[in-house]
């Protein structure tokens, strides 16, 4: 029996009582059946705030203003996981139309750390998870028990170490952090940013760990055996299973496997990444 596909929130869905799942139709190889933009309010307030508005691309800020004025729903602030384009393609233009700052890591406007934000009585904490790329942060709503965590972790498929700005040792050492908090604080849903909320949250990062580690070992000795040290070469030898559309994000996620294992001595350097 084929395994059962993990099951994408409809356009509109709630997700507990403060988060909501706002889908743009930009669907892609990388972006699966498109960004999941959230919205996250206090079920008994009328404010809230807007994370990762989506591409700029027509009608992609329409949707989110209609979801929140069908709500009755004032947006206070507009929320960055990072600053990849089909998450943040829209964010200036998203701050304008609802008057409200748009905050991020790579700007600085954002830090790890309790996040309040002015007229929502919503308590949320912003955690630094680097590795997909240098900026990307979690945002935990305790009372939701819940994390909405951008591109750091997937229910359907492995995510890309976005090369050279994107770190493998930053990714696993966020995964570790992530999988601690989780057990630490209870989280019991994981709100992604493509595809399906992750109900589970223990054992996908687990998996995703050892996924990790699995491409590590299997990039490492294909280099021992003779293999040239060249990402697409390694591609092409190892990511035999990888759709041919995918090809220029695995190669990304060969660089970064590389340098970690220059860094960590598993490798002889000759060249220059």
């Amino acid at each position: 029996m084929a395994p059962v596909r993990p099951h994408t929130p409809e356009d509109g869905a709630m997700v507990g009582r403060h988060a909501q799942c706002v889908r743009h139709d930009n669907a892609s190889p990388l972006t699966y059946r498109g960004t999941n933009t959230w919205v996250l309010a206090n079920p008994a307030e009328c404010t809230g705030v807007v994370v990762d508005p989506g591409p700029d691309e027509a009608g992609c800020l329409e949707h989110i203003v209609r979801a929140c004025e069908q709500r009755g729903l004032e947006v206070r602030a507009v929320l960055l996981t990072h600053d990849h384009a089909d998450h943040a393609g829209c964010a200036a233009a998203a701050g304008e139309r609802f008057g409200a700052p748009v905050l991020g890591l790579r700007d600085g406007s954002l830090r790890p750390g309790p996040l309040a934000i002015d007229g929502v009585d919503l308590p949320m904490e912003v955690l630094a998870l680097p590795g997909h790329s240098s900026d990307s942060v979690g945002f935990y709503v305790p009372d939701g028990d819940l994390i909405v965590t951008g591109d750091v972790l997937f229910a359907q498929s492995p995510t890309m170490v976005c090369w050279p700005d994107g770190r493998m040792g930053d990714y696993l050492a966020s995964l570790d952090a992530l999988a601690h908090f989780v057990v630490a604080q209870g989280v019991q849903r994981l709100c992604t940013a493509h595809g399906a909320v992750i109900e589970d949250p223990r054992q996908r990062i687990e998996a995703a760990r050892a996924h990790r580690t699995r491409r590590l070992n299997q990039v490492v000795a294909a280099v021992r055996s003779g293999i040239p040290a060249d990402a697409p070469a390694l591609v092409e030898a190892i990511y035999n299973d990888v759709a041919p559309d995918l090809h220029d994000a695995a190669v990304r996620s060969v660089n970064a496997q590389l340098r970690y294992a220059y860094d960590e001595g598993l490798l002889q350097e000759r060249g220059t990444l």
